[in-house]
């Protein structure tokens, strides 16, 4: 994510920051679970709300993000190549490294991974971010975090070409052709697994997010209606009816906490060690999505070994505080400066290359 955005939005950080949370609450949840041990407290934690819901909140602030982080590249020739250079340098290089990691674990110790994987073309989809059903028919690549990666390159894929545009007609073309997509979807017109997967309606919450990223400076909030938004979101996720569709019953909440989070007063950066500290956790959001399941196979193999000390609770306690903790030196230590090397080749490269206006 753009760093100029994250400074100016630090709640939007603590947004991030919580959702990879609650990802890697229910499943670490879960797999302490999986062996039956009584836990009334964590079972009753764990049902209390749709955790994975986090995801839903990730694409809204994804498209938040991109609307918000192309500004300097609307209306340019060269704004298409720009953004997608940034976003693939953002995006491919720790997916790519755990994906890869992932199969190298699957190769040495093929009992740990659930599921069975597909053929070498499955495993090539996977690093290409195209949609791709397992043997077993789950569309999922073979890190089975990586489904929201596909959406989110879809989402790239669809919002570069009109980046060429004013930043009004990019983020309605973008609108357009997602919904158009999701339209023809909702009408059967898709049978093939890459277009069924990107027609589903959760792809319109990338679209809130980039609606949304235009009512900053516009609109303003008081606090308690935000505060409302936010109480709004926690008992919709709580309440609401099963029969919802998944965009409604997860994707309105998430757009109320991005609300809350965006329409407030603005600050060039963020101010106090706790804002400072939200962001650093924001940062390394992404990290933390992608790594806990390593941490979590690896703590249920000690855990196993320890005859299931202190259980469930221990368990999650310590495998999601390691987690945290390995995301952020993962983030500092390998992710952040891979991204600065690749950035500055990419500089290097095009120097001189001056953004030229549309005529």
């Amino acid at each position: 994510m753009a760093r100029r955005t994250q400074a100016y939005f630090p709640l939007v950080q603590a947004l991030r920051a919580l959702a990879a949370l609650s990802v890697a609450f229910e499943h670490t949840a879960d797999d302490a679970l999986a062996g039956g041990a009584p836990a009334p407290g964590l079972h009753a934690v764990l049902a209390w709300l749709p955790w994975s819901a986090g995801v839903d909140v990730f694409f809204v602030i994804s498209g938040f993000v991109i609307a918000t982080s192309a500004r300097d590249l609307y209306g340019t020739m060269s704004g298409p190549r720009r953004f997608l250079e940034r976003r693939l340098t953002r995006v491919v290089p720790l997916y790519w490294t755990m994906t890869a990691l992932f199969l190298l674990a699957a190769a040495v110790l093929p009992h740990a991974v659930n599921g069975v994987l597909g053929g070498p073309l499955y495993i090539i989809k996977s690093f290409a971010f195209l949609p791709a059903a397992r043997p077993n028919g789950i569309i999922q690549p073979p890190l089975g975090l990586g489904w929201t990666l596909n959406y989110e390159m879809f989402f790239y894929a669809v919002f570069t070409p009109f980046v060429m545009l004013r930043r009004g007609a990019a983020v309605a073309g973008t609108c357009g052709a997602m919904g158009l997509l999701v339209a023809l979807g909702q009408a059967g017109a898709f049978s093939g697994v890459v277009l069924t997967m990107w027609s589903d309606p959760i792809v319109l919450e990338f679209a809130a997010g980039l609606l949304l990223a235009q009512l900053p400076g516009r609109v303003l909030l008081p606090g308690a209606a935000r505060m409302a938004l936010v109480a709004g979101a926690i008992a919709l996720l709580h309440l609401a009816p099963a029969e919802w569709p998944h965009v409604l019953a997860a994707g309105l909440p998430a757009l109320a906490l991005m609300v809350a989070a965006t329409l407030g007063q603005t600050r060039e950066a963020p101010t106090g060690g706790v804002e400072r500290a939200l962001v650093h956790l924001g940062d390394a959001s992404y990290a933390l999505y992608l790594v806990h399941p390593f941490v979590m196979r690896a703590a249920g193999l000690v855990w196993a070994h320890l005859g299931r000390a202190g259980g469930p609770e221990a368990y999650l306690i310590v495998s999601l505080a390691v987690a945290q903790v390995l995301a952020m030196l993962l983030h500092t230590r390998f992710e952040r400066p891979l991204i600065a090397r690749l950035r500055q080749r990419v500089s290097v490269r095009r120097r001189g290359d001056l953004a030229q206006p549309v005529r």
